[in-house]
């Protein structure tokens, strides 16, 4: 599954009908929350989801009962009697789009769905006028961005106060308008330093759960592109020295260290450390482990920071196989990304 903006973008490209659904806000346990969508056509077929089961089922009735023409709905507190036995619910938008589909409208999602791909931060600002979602507005600064005349000022005054900040969708009214507003976040990337067994088996399965990933490893047959068609990046690093030079490693990145010896995993780690990943694993035994921790102290690396590291890496389920310990490192992943973005995640100075 692809990111939001830019399946929508296809979705677009393709002159057909179709709706999208975002949950807005949940309460209690739900399957899927806040910020989750899925893309459905005329046929009920999907793409992405909100969660399964009857909710996801009659909202998909909903959806192709609006492809008449482009509307918007909010569909609130779907819950109980709807196979939510936990007690959880759910508000999603209901957003349709029929052609023919303006140049302001394509040009728009075209915009997004770049900026999405590189990275970049903004606020994503749809109007909602008489039942009818107008084209998308980008902020990516409220001070100074040409398109902030375009908003009210009490929404660039919640905008400041950073009302908006964090991963999510928020559905506010001004004056006589709706208005919703979506966080444009940067994908996850995950830097997989080491592209031997467990590391092709982690670079087939990221892209599966949304990390963006870029490949590494000093042997170009192994560092092929043709291997990981689906990578970000694949490079090739002499001896794994100047492995992160080029990248900007921040607060949603994350990095396993799969090399093939101890030495590039202890030079690899070094470099790790001395960014500002939200993750760090490094994969081999305990005994491994403290080796390597042992070199790098002697070397001016502190403690706290070597704590921070996931080591062994992934979760304990009595992983084997490449593809079973790639499976571990992914469970691991996906935690801490959660984690992350409910803003429970640690920094890798205080990790473990």
């Amino acid at each position: 599954m692809g990111s939001l903006f830019t399946e929508t973008k296809t979705a677009l490209s393709k002159d057909r009908s179709f709706a999208l659904v975002m949950i807005i806000n949940h309460r209690g346990s739900t399957p899927r929350t806040s910020g989750s969508w899925m893309l459905v056509w005329p046929d009920k077929t999907i793409c992405g989801t909100i969660g399964g089961g009857l909710v996801e089922a009659r909202v998909m009735d909903a959806c192709a009962g609006m492809m008449d023409k482009s509307r918007s709905v909010i569909q609130e507190e779907l819950k109980a009697g709807m196979d939510m036995i936990c007690g959880g619910s759910m508000s999603v938008w209901l957003l349709s789009f029929v052609p023919p589909f303006s140049k302001d409208l394509l040009d728009a999602f075209e915009t997004i769905a770049g900026m999405e791909n590189k990275g970049k931060s903004a606020l994503v600002i749809t109007r909602i006028s008489n039942g009818t979602a107008q084209v998308p507005v980008v902020l990516e600064n409220s001070d100074n961005d040409p398109n902030a005349f375009l908003l009210p000022k009490d929404l660039l005054a919640d905008m400041s106060d950073r009302t908006f900040a964090g991963n999510g969708i928020w559905h506010r009214v001004y004056g006589l308008n709706q208005y919703m507003i979506q966080s444009l976040m940067p994908k996850e990337i995950l830097y997989i330093c080491g592209a031997g067994h467990v590391g092709y088996q982690l670079g087939r399965m990221a892209p599966m759960v949304d990390f963006s990933t870029v490949v590494m490893d000093d042997r170009p047959e192994f560092a092929d592109p043709l291997r990981f068609p689906h990578a970000r990046e694949v490079k090739v690093v002499p001896e794994f020295t100047s492995v992160f030079d080029g990248f900007d490693v921040n607060e949603h990145s994350y990095i396993a260290i799969l090399t093939r010896g101890h030495l590039y995993d202890q030079m690899v780690l070094e470099q790790a450390l001395a960014t500002q990943a939200a993750y760090i694993g490094m994969i081999g035994s305990r005994k491994k482990r403290e080796q390597i921790y042992g070199n790098l102290m002697e070397k001016g690396i502190s403690k706290q920071a070597l704590d921070a590291v996931y080591s062994p890496i992934g979760t304990a389920i009595k992983a084997e196989t490449p593809a079973e310990i790639a499976v571990s490192i992914m469970g691991e992943l996906i935690l801490i990304r959660a984690e992350n973005k409910k803003g429970k995640g640690k920094s890798n100075a205080a990790c473990k």
